[in-house]
């Protein structure tokens, strides 16, 4: 059951980063700390923590977009940029993805 929280967590930290480097303490804070409500063993609870992340990977996207949209305009490479950025996406969406086990399940009932 660790295994699967285990990305989560790393997804959150990644999350949490990047919210620093916008300075939005808030966010960073929120993004820390949802990991930890995984300690309350509630369904609702586990709800929330797998919707967060897939709102983290909506968050991503946008990043993406709007980075990929910038470097364009000044006619910078994107590309690896783009690649990077997917692939921090899609982590974040796996993270999500595994809460959903039938392990985790039974554990917030």
């Amino acid at each position: 059951m660790v295994l699967r929280i285990i990305p989560l967590i790393l997804a959150s930290l990644l999350l949490g980063a990047h919210f620093l480097r916008g300075s939005s303490i808030i966010l960073v804070g929120v993004s820390i700390l949802a990991p930890l409500l995984l300690l309350i063993k509630k369904r609702w609870i586990l709800l929330l923590v797998q919707g967060l992340a897939y709102i983290g990977a909506l968050v991503w996207v946008h990043t993406t977009f709007v980075l990929v949209q910038q470097r364009l305009m000044v006619g910078a490479p994107w590309f690896r940029m783009f690649l990077i950025l997917a692939g921090v996406t899609a982590f974040t969406l796996y993270a999500g993805y595994l809460l959903n086990s039938d392990v985790i399940k039974q554990h917030y009932q």
